[in-house]
């Protein structure tokens, strides 16, 4: 219920977001009060979820090493302010888009530097956002922790993102305009996330009051604040993460992005000097009596250290807390990936794709006016694209731990642009061959010494401190500031070079002389900058222009440098500055761009357009669409016969000089509109063309007809409007969505059955597993208890019951594989690989099959071998013991040999017979289930024994192969590859039951089936133990036994495991325990793992439980320590209650 009520509050919260760009945007216009305030708030981007929750669980786990993800930005935005407000001032005057922009500005307008350091950031940024994801399921899962995934849920968030990202994020083509929707959306998620802190923070603090509830029931549990904090922690690895926030606070994508791109133009430096500072103080602050209240109240807190923020107002039933703080987490999370997402799709699309699409305008391959029209487009499609990467990287990357030490691995790869922008920002002499060289070895370095060891787990190649995160950052930046140096001061480089250097130095602009010759005029330039930035832009910039320089551009004079040069700095904020640079080139180096061809590639129309009317009437009279256009005074002035006869227009209406009011008001007037509304929308229309406002909308007809309406400004101030009829496209919609709800219904129908007959085969498996073992079981322990009480000297009896129990554990065997095969075909059966000698295995089989052979005259020969194989063994020994089965059955005279030949690598293992032969056209029916040959001879069988033995070689890796033919009798043969060592696993086998000596002790036996318990208290009784049984635990506790031995399963649900919770909460000591189970699955196996168990599996081997129980009884001391410290560690199971 609390994670309804925190995602219906989510809901509101992310609509509020909505709202609020939407308004922040439609204002654009206006100058709001407090803009560099709510810039300095949304710089608050930089506390992501990592931050979030895990600053927190690094304090809990390391103390003062939670303090530098805080300190460096700290440190960058006081002492380091003058390169933050160098940096802000050089990104305006170049129109910077982004770092990567801002970096190949900087050395000779690279677009090799762009790519590189935007295939750089990228690779960084896709685990962390990835990381926020992952925060958001874990956060899902702490307020309800029944629910199997949150992978639905997080998808849903990822697909809000988008929608927000692509909403709010490309609504301008030129990117180094503020996104004021953006930036105040983002603003009031870093309120929420420090409000959230601070309230916990002050939750915390009450809590640990001296008076408090809580405190007085934990105060012999609470940790010192030494203990948890010390100086000791302030040591290389403390001073390495904070160098490394502090160049993430300025390098990350989504920093440079918010700090420099979305800076207002003046007043932002002072606020955030100050703002953004005291808001990561406050954040920092909140953190410490948090951790300590986490440590102090929460038994279990370090099994999860991240998410105390949310487990500890959850132990403390303060749920409303709980969901205030959810709610900062997705502040934390979605801010951080709208952001990154907003900055590396303009990263991509200005720096890789635009790139190569500018080349292959200069091939002639496309014009270059077309790209204006692609730019948003296509970042709304990297947009998508990004985000299911992460979504995809989310679901790929299970282990938390690994995404963590990601997020510590991206912040230390974006400090290798560092040496690079501080260098090109105070030194002239860096040029672009040393910012290649140098983030090329600080790249490889982070590679080698950091990434890999982290994914792989190994040790770096090279390492000069023990901290593999302090030895990597120091050599990687180390040889990237070297490369840097040397490679500067060997290149040579260019005009270019040399003027942005100075420009990024002294903040001039670029000489005069690099402005080249060309044949480009002032109209070219004008109809150039309309396609990019907008008519009305390109009138603001042209007026400073005049304004600044006393000169009036005429649309024939050839435009100058400082012309060029404004053009290409607009253009760059839209491209950015390297494509800029390249398309202005090939722009430069062409014959002059006529204004009729850019307008009429763009598809926009003027009456400045030199066609002449027949022309133009041809064109347009040709299509399939109604077109009509209007000049600047909202007149018709063209359209085509088409545009006529879908409105069914009088001729005296449609004339040139019409008003393109009277037009509107027949079309409404023509579907019955009233009078009141026709003049309300003629108006709202005419408004559109006035303000030369983007028109599109799908429109039904009175006639039932479907008009698309799409109207665009003129260059000269007139409007185009274009009208297609799209009828029978949504006809057609409509019943192919109406076809796929119907097919969508009927696919999840027969999901749904599906689902539920796989759920009652899995329950029903379960409980046959149980329930026919458990007879088994006590079965084998009253055969050993027999055995016992056989004199020495009777060896006859004692024979017979050994075989009793070899048929009873032969017989366990088979039942175990047939549950196995069933899960076969439900798909979850796996191999389970040990190491055992070929000999033993073969040693069995004769055990088992000799008296039966015998029984038919046959001569069973066995065939030893010193070899060792690595597979699952129960499967393994279950195709032979079919294949051995088969040749007794249907052998009437002779021998059978079992035996192993070595092959290279391999070993086959064999069994001939000398039986009457397949012929080969039956020998591949013989592997189908439920087929038998004709000529068996009445013999009886079912068919299933060698389909199953075939279906388990193949999920081993192997293959049954048949050499027969008929009256030579056959040959079955198996292939597995050779275990190299051979002697350590018969060693193995050796040791596993050994006749030990069981001390005499006290043993308490808990199952819940009365004859199980019965044959094991005799058993153990003539072991020489004291024993007592229960099957279930009641209002009297028993003493504390030397040993405990449980089942799993018991009555009414509850499970071993609780049994032993609740008595050693009772108890003085923990006695070490034997979990007796028939449940062969994970659970038991990692439960067991957890608790500090040991799993004995049903129908138990006696000498392997004696020779267990021996062990554990004489480690003594040293089991009851190490089983406290697990007890006190391992999670609490839900269950039902003792009786």
């Amino acid at each position: 219920m609390i994670l309804v009520i925190a995602l219906l509050l989510t809901a509101v919260y992310v609509a509020l977001l909505f709202w609020v760009a939407h308004r922040e945007d439609r204002n654009a216009t206006e100058a709001p009060r407090g803009i560099a305030y709510v810039h300095a708030l949304a710089i608050g981007v930089y506390c992501t979820s990592w931050t979030f929750f895990g600053a927190v669980g690094s304090a809990a786990v390391s103390g003062w090493q939670f303090l530098p993800i805080y300190f460096g930005p700290i440190l960058l935005f006081t002492l380091g302010y003058g390169l933050l407000r160098q940096t802000l001032r050089v990104a305006k005057a170049q129109h910077s888009t982004s770092i990567a922009d801002f970096l190949a500005a900087r050395y000779g307008k690279s677009p090799i530097v762009a790519a590189t350091v935007t295939l750089i950031a990228a690779i960084g940024a896709l685990p962390y956002m990835a990381l926020q994801l992952k925060s958001v399921g874990d956060a899902m899962t702490a307020l309800a922790p029944q629910l199997l995934s949150t992978d639905s849920l997080v998808f849903a968030v990822t697909i809000s993102m988008a929608m927000f990202a692509i909403l709010f994020g490309t609504r301008r083509a030129h990117i180094s305009d503020q996104n004021r929707g953006l930036v105040a959306a983002i603003a009031i998620e870093s309120v929420v996330k420090l409000l959230a802190l601070v309230a916990m923070g002050v939750f915390a603090l009450w809590l640990l009051l001296p008076d408090s509830a809580a405190d007085t029931a934990n105060a012999g549990n609470a940790p010192l604040f030494s203990d948890v904090f010390n100086l000791g922690q302030i040591d290389a690895r403390f001073v390495v993460l904070t160098v490394i926030a502090a160049s993430a606070a300025l390098c990350l994508p989504r920093q440079f992005h918010m700090t420099i791109v979305e800076a207002p133009n003046e007043g932002s430096h002072q606020p955030m000097r100050w703002v953004f500072p005291a808001y990561l103080l406050l954040i920092s602050l909140a953190v410490i009596p948090v951790t300590m209240a986490g440590l102090t109240l929460l038994p279990n807190a370090m099994a999860a250290p991240d998410m105390i923020m949310m487990t500890l107002p959850l132990a403390e039933g303060a749920d409303a807390m709980a969901v205030f703080v959810f709610l900062g987490g997705i502040s934390a999370a979605t801010g951080m990936i709208i952001v990154s997402t907003v900055a590396l799709s303009g990263m991509i699309a200005n720096d890789l794709v635009l790139p190569v699409m500018l080349r292959s305008v200069a091939d002639g391959n496309r014009r270059a006016s077309r790209i204006a029209t692609l730019v948003q487009p296509l970042r709304r499609i990297i947009m998508v694209g990004l985000l299911t990467l992460a979504y995809g990287y989310y679901l790929v990357v299970q282990e938390g731990a690994l995404l963590a030490s990601l997020g510590t691995l991206s912040f230390a790869l974006v400090t290798q642009f560092v040496p690079g922008l501080v260098g090109g920002l105070v030194w002239r002499g860096g040029k672009r061959q040393g910012m290649l060289a140098g983030l090329a070895a600080g790249f490889g370095g982070w590679l080698m010494l950091l990434l890999l060891p982290s994914l792989n787990g190994g040790i770096p190649a090279f390492s000069i401190h023990p901290d593999p995160l302090v030895s990597g950052v120091v050599l990687a930046t180390s040889l990237n500031v070297a490369l840097y140096i040397t490679v500067s001061l060997l290149a040579r480089d260019t005009v270019v070079d040399r003027a942005q250097a100075t420009a990024f130095a002294t903040g001039l602009d670029i000489p005069e002389a690099l402005a080249t010759q060309s044949q480009l005029r002032v109209a070219d330039i004008r109809l150039l900058l309309r396609q990019f930035i907008g008519p009305q832009r390109t009138h603001d910039v042209l007026s400073a222009m005049r304004d600044a320089n006393g000169l009036f551009y005429a649309d024939r004079d050839p435009a100058d440098g400082p012309l060029i040069r404004m053009a290409e700095r607009q253009i760059a904020g839209v491209l950015g500055s390297a494509s800029a640079a390249t398309f202005m080139q090939s722009v430069r180096d062409g014959e002059p761009i006529p204004p009729e061809e850019v307008l009429a590639l763009l598809g926009e129309t003027s009456q400045k357009l030199k066609f002449s009317g027949d022309l133009l009437q041809i064109a347009i009279e040709n299509i399939d669409q109604g077109v009509a256009l209007v000049d600047r005074d909202m007149r018709l002035v063209a359209w085509n016969e088409r545009y006529v006869e879908m409105f069914d227009l009088p001729d005296n209406l449609a004339v040139v000089g019409q008003p393109i009011a009277a037009l509107i008001r027949f079309n409404l007037e023509h579907i019955g509109t009233v009078e009141a509304e026709i003049a309300r929308q003629v108006e709202k229309r005419l408004d559109f063309m006035r303000q030369g406002t983007r028109h599109f909308q799908e429109r039904e007809q009175g006639d039932g007809r479907i008009l698309r309406i799409q109207g665009n400004p003129a260059p000269d101030g007139g409007y185009v409007t274009s009208y297609t009829d799209i009828t029978a496209d949504r006809r057609a919609e409509q019943a192919l969505e109406a076809k796929v709800a119907e097919r969508t219904q009927q696919l999840t129908e027969a999901n749904a059955a599906l689902e539920q007959a796989t759920q009652s085969k899995t329950r029903f498996l379960a409980a046959a597993s149980h329930d026919l073992v458990q007879p088994m079981n006590a079965a084998r322990l009253f055969t050993s208890a027999l055995e016992e009480e056989i004199r020495p000297d009777n060896a006859p009896a004692k024979k017979l019951v050994q075989q009793i129990d070899h048929s009873i554990s032969m017989a366990d065997n088979l039942l175990r594989t047939l549950l196995d095969i069933s899960k076969l075909d439900g798909g979850g059966l796996k191999p389970s690989p040990s190491r055992f000698p070929v000999n033993q295995l073969l040693s069995d089989l004769e055990t088992q099959f000799a008296e039966r052979a015998a029984q038919k005259g046959l001569a069973l020969k066995v065939k030893s071998c010193s070899l060792t194989l690595h597979t699952d063994k129960g499967m393994f020994v279950s195709i032979l013991q079919n294949l051995v089965s088969n040749a007794i059955r249907y052998t009437q005279s002779g021998r059978i040999i079992i035996g192993a030949r070595r092959r290279g690598e391999h070993i086959d293992i064999q069994v001939h017979d000398t039986g009457p032969g397949i012929a080969e056209e039956h020998q591949e029916l013989i592997f189908q289930e439920f087929r038998q040959l004709p000529d068996n001879d009445g013999k009886k069988g079912v068919g299933l024994g060698l389909a199953l033995a075939q279906r388990l070689a193949d999920l081993l890796g192997s293959e049954i192969q048949l050499m027969s033919a008929p009256g030579k009798g056959s040959c079955f043969s198996i292939t597995m590859p050779v275990e190299a060592d051979a002697e350590s696993a018969a060693e193995e086998t050796a040791q596993a039951t050994p006749r030990s000596a069981v001390p005499q002790a006290a043993i308490l036996c808990i199952d819940n089936d009365e004859h199980a318990l019965e044959a094991l208290s005799g058993l153990l009784s003539r072991w020489g133990c004291q024993v007592e049984t229960a099957t279930h635990i009641n209002g009297q506790i028993p003493p504390c036994p030397d040993l405990l031995i449980l089942d799993y399963q018991l009555d009414d649900g509850v499970t071993g495991d609780q049994i032993y919770t609740h008595l050693v909460a009772h108890w003085d000591a923990n006695p070490p325990v034997i979990m007796l189970t028939a449940d062969d699955t994970e659970t038991t196996k990692q439960l067991c793992a957890q608790m500090g168990f040991e799993r004995q599996l049903k129908p138990a081997s006696p000498m392997a439980l004696r020779a267990l129980l021996g062990s554990m009884l004489q480690r003594g001391a040293m089991q009851v320590n190490e089983s406290r410290s697990i007890v006190s560690s391992a999670p609490r199971r839900r269950g039902q209650g003792f009786s």
